[in-house]
């Protein structure tokens, strides 16, 4: 529960509510209307917040979008970590990762909506920062489990570690995509298709 100093040094209320929260609840309700149809108040009722209370912390609509889109990179490191210790394969984490993020999506129309945020990461410059922010942490977190599956024996020595990394974001982004119109059976099992068949070429045959 935090607690903030107003000027003059009195104390204010102690938010009930994180910032973490609402912007758990800003992920969703894009998810289900995309950035344009998004409200302050769809916000403010997953967490039972007044539009009002939403303005004074994030300053407006874009001041929140510009929050979930800031916390992007810092999600992506965090999942990293968390699927690194619940697997002992390089590879597995790596296909942990990737599945993990797209765990939610159960309908076309989600990823629909959340694909509206790629008209703001093209044509805005502040959006755009976070969004190279983002593919950079997801290319990040992929070097370091290639690199570790080519330490572990699962990858040939020969593979070039940076240059998968960055076809695994294109991997990743173009079956979201894809999938987004065709919705060729679960977004788990498509994805994890496209990242064997990229992955194949590189595998050490026993």
């Amino acid at each position: 529960m935090a607690i903030h100093k107003l000027e003059g040094g009195a104390m204010a209320r102690p938010r009930l509510v994180s910032d973490d929260a609402i912007l758990d609840a800003t992920r969703e309700v894009l998810a289900e209307l995309g950035p344009v149809k998004l409200t302050l108040a769809a916000v403010g009722s997953r967490v039972g917040l007044a539009p009002p209370t939403l303005m004074q912390r994030f300053g407006s609509k874009r001041g929140l979008l510009l929050a979930s889109a800031a916390r992007s990179p810092v999600m992506v490191e965090r999942l990293a970590d968390e699927v690194a210790g619940r697997n002992s394969s390089p590879l597995a984490t790596l296909r942990d990762f990737a599945l993990s993020a797209v765990a939610h999506i159960e309908h076309r129309e989600q990823l629909g909506n959340g694909l509206g945020f790629v008209q703001l990461d093209v044509a805005d410059p502040e959006f755009r920062q976070h969004a190279l922010a983002h593919s950079a942490a997801i290319v990040d977190s992929c070097d370091r489990f290639y690199r570790a599956a080519v330490e572990a024996g699962e990858l040939r020595a020969d593979t070039d570690v940076p240059a998968l990394a960055r076809h695994t974001l294109v991997c990743f982004n173009g079956a979201l995509q894809v999938w987004a119109v065709n919705g060729w059976g679960p977004l788990t099992g498509f994805l994890a298709e496209q990242l064997d068949l990229m992955i194949a070429p590189y595998l050490i045959q026993e």
